[in-house]
């Protein structure tokens, strides 16, 4: 009998992951994905994954209705997760029959929940974690994942007992897991990569990556952090010229603060940038950014020897970065010094550029 797999996705870029996780170890089971609304332009990615999903069903989850809810509503939640899961499944996923796997990226409550209606309906489900980036190799999951907070522990403690973990790099994870760690390969077949770009109309990408020098945003505005990245990216345009830089917005953020400062930004923020990268060779572009990792995966996930500058060491405000995460990010890089540069001064920063620029363009 077939394996059922249930599989949740809540960015472009876990569904870029769990579909090479799917092709490597679960090629002849039935797999139903979620759609999460938490990414953007999630109903029309549900509507065009309804047509190309090749392994089962494709259902749409409202998980930001879950994620407003009031306190006194979520307690009552995790008490009917522990007296009676099924019915709590039942009121946020309408997911019908039991699995054997359910695969997920986010340590979240509907997830917990997810995991506490499976459970009820097989006592068997092995739940299983696979990464969403470099946060899942740090150890903002790890603590997480490990916490022993009675707080914590109440809203997740069946999601820490996750059973297995798929990374593209298990050598560099820096927090130990108490379950078995897969290698996922970062070479993807000619039909995996054609139903990702299928899934996600890739044929009908509005946007351009051919500017010499590409910008990449964070997400710290969602959480009202004001890093001064447009700023940054001002003294980059003063040194390179505005007209050279393209900017990839991060498809979180509520708006486009770039395209406001005059800079040319991409139009689409549905189509995973992984999936760009998988299309694209980048041998002429230059990545800048201040800490992200979508500078960095093209390299540490496909084995693309792209360049990357980082200015994380020239931001006014340092304490209002994300520090585990760059940790992560810093040890990474610190194995290719030809690849990744981290400038101390503005003045190292402009002969960084200048000579990337010119053995770029050769």
């Amino acid at each position: 009998m077939r394996k059922r797999v249930l599989v949740i996705c809540c960015t472009p870029y876990q569904l870029l992951v769990a579909v090479q996780v799917l092709a490597t170890y679960y090629p002849d089971a039935q797999a139903d994905l979620l759609i999460s609304d938490q990414m953007n332009g999630a109903r029309s990615l549900w509507e065009s994954a309804r047509k190309a999903w090749p392994y089962g069903d494709v259902l749409f989850v409202e998980e930001k209705k879950l994620n407003r809810l009031a306190r006194g509503k979520t307690v009552g939640n995790i008490c009917q997760g522990l007296l009676a899961p099924e019915k709590l499944l039942q009121r946020f996923v309408p997911v019908q029959g039991s699995y054997d796997v359910f695969l997920f990226s986010n340590i979240s409550l509907l997830n917990q929940y997810l995991i506490l209606g499976l459970r009820r309906r097989n006592p068997q489900l092995v739940w299983q974690l696979f990464e969403d980036g470099a946060e899942t190799y740090s150890p903002l999951v790890g603590n997480l994942v490990q916490s022993s907070s009675w707080k914590v522990k109440l809203q997740l403690y069946q999601v820490q007992k996750v059973q297995a973990l798929y990374l593209f790099h298990p050598e560099t994870l820096d927090w130990t897991p108490a379950c078995p760690v897969y290698k996922l390969s970062p070479t993807y077949a000619p039909e995996t990569l054609e139903l990702l770009n299928a899934i996600f109309s890739y044929d009908r990408l509005p946007d351009r990556y051919d500017q010499p020098f590409l910008f990449f945003e964070e997400s710290y505005p969602c959480d009202q952090v004001d890093i001064g990245d447009v700023a940054l990216v001002d003294q980059i345009a003063g040194l390179v010229g505005k007209e050279n830089i393209f900017v990839k917005t991060h498809p979180r953020n509520p708006e486009n603060r770039f395209q406001l400062a005059g800079y040319a930004t991409n139009a689409s923020t549905a189509v995973p940038w992984e999936l760009i990268v998988l299309n694209h060779s980048f041998s002429h572009t230059l990545f800048i950014t201040v800490g992200s990792s979508a500078a960095t995966n093209p390299y540490w996930v496909f084995g693309k020897p792209v360049r990357a500058l980082f200015l994380c060491d020239l931001v006014e405000h340092p304490e209002r970065l994300r520090h585990q995460v760059l940790v992560q990010t810093r040890k990474l890089c610190a194995a290719r010094p030809d690849l990744f540069f981290f400038p101390q001064t503005w003045e190292e920063c402009a002969a960084l550029l200048a000579q990337q620029r010119k053995e770029l363009s050769a």
